[in-house]
């Protein structure tokens, strides 16, 4: 087999797998719509590396623009995936008007002013400004655990990857005119084994997400009563340990509160299990309310 075609199944190899895989998490977890829209990005993005090598009857021009396109809306899923699992309000504005920036410049330079070398230059560089822009949204969060962290910095080496990388590259070997052995040069080459790269890892570091979530999912149901939300016998003993050795060692005074549902039998008689299921929940949300915090209810 040849090795540019070798090199060129790479990656949509890599992302068809990827698509697979949080398609088959997110059937499992359907309360996590992030996991469909990060498969709906990695299938795209395999589509897109495709339409690079394989022209569609269309003719060329209009291939590289649907490629392009598929590139655009898979970085705007992954962006926007990226940023609702960490609780992030998803800047749809700032995504979409890099997205649209870097489409409308493409086009320009595909058939107004055709020019291969600044269609490599606007592509990238809304790429990286979307990968930035992600950075900015987990700044604040990016102390909170290891793969906000880790997520942080690859969204900052891959903005660096679309700026700086191309810049290099393009200064170093360019300008290109055209697609004739475009493919073989070394800015595609750089381009694929990066994305390869750093697409792996930011799948792992999502894959780590997805297992904490629902490791934190089965601890919680573990730990926590279903109708009250409040925590367990089990749970409370383990939180109350931690919140008495914390007081003990910052010598906070310490107070246990025991409370009870006066006639609450009666109240199930009279009104049914369903106004007393009620009652409990809201008695429970007030005790979590004035335990705030600092407390364990």
């Amino acid at each position: 087999m040849d090795t540019g075609l070798l090199i060129a199944l790479l990656n949509p190899t890599i992302a068809l797998a990827l698509g697979a895989a949080f398609l088959v998490l997110w059937s499992y977890q359907r309360h996590r719509p992030y996991l469909a829209v990060l498969a709906l990005s990695y299938s795209l993005s395999a589509v897109g590396f495709l339409l690079q090598y394989f022209t569609l009857p269309i003719g060329m021009p209009l291939t590289k623009l649907v490629s392009n396109i598929c590139f655009s809306i898979a970085g705007c899923c992954l962006a926007g995936a990226i940023v609702h699992r960490y609780g992030r309000k998803v800047p749809y504005v700032g995504i979409g008007a890099l997205a649209c920036g870097g489409l409308a410049s493409f086009c320009w330079f595909l058939f107004i002013a055709p020019d291969l070398t600044w269609r490599i230059l606007a592509m990238n560089f809304a790429f990286g400004g979307i990968s930035l822009l992600v950075a900015a949204e987990l700044r604040p969060v990016r102390n909170n655990g290891p793969t906000e962290k880790i997520l942080f910095v690859l969204s900052l080496l891959s903005g660096v990857n679309f700026f700086v990388r191309t810049l290099i590259v393009v200064i170093a070997h360019g300008p290109f005119t055209s697609y004739d052995g475009f493919y073989g040069s070394s800015y595609w080459t750089t381009a694929l084994l990066s994305h390869a790269l750093l697409s792996l890892l930011i799948a792992l570091c999502l894959f780590s997400a997805a297992a904490l979530d629902v490791l934190k999912a089965l601890k919680t149901e573990t730990f926590t009563d279903p109708l009250s939300g409040l925590l367990n016998r089990r749970g409370f003993e383990e939180r109350g340990m931690l919140l008495l050795r914390h007081c003990a060692s910052a010598r906070f005074p310490v107070a246990l509160v025991l409370a009870d549902l006066d006639h609450f039998k009666a109240l199930n008689d009279v009104h049914g299990h369903g106004a007393g299921d009620r009652v409990i929940a809201d008695f429970a949300a007030k005790l979590r309310s004035a335990a705030g915090a600092r407390g364990v209810a």
